[in-house]
């Protein structure tokens, strides 16, 4: 894919998801990149790739929070 492509795919999934830094968003940009490195149709590839890091910033944007200070009853102490 055109390093403008991944840049722009970058820059966007930065401004939409600001808890992630750009570094990691590139990281995980080139690794769903790399996974069509061989791919004999690339014209969907940049869109593919879009969604499926976007996928990824989104679940883990999404985790719950556990509150340390309340008790859990799905946490056990460490013994």
């Amino acid at each position: 894919m055109p390093e403008p492509e991944v840049q722009a795919i970058v820059a966007e999934l930065s401004v939409k998801y600001p808890l992630f830094a750009a570094a990691t968003i590139q990281r995980w940009v080139d690794r769903e990149t790399a996974r069509y490195v061989n791919a004999s149709i690339r014209t969907f590839v940049p869109i593919l790739v879009r969604r499926a890091v976007e996928r990824t910033l989104r679940d883990l944007d999404t985790i719950e929070v556990v509150e340390l200070n309340k008790p859990n009853p799905y946490l056990q102490p460490a013994r």
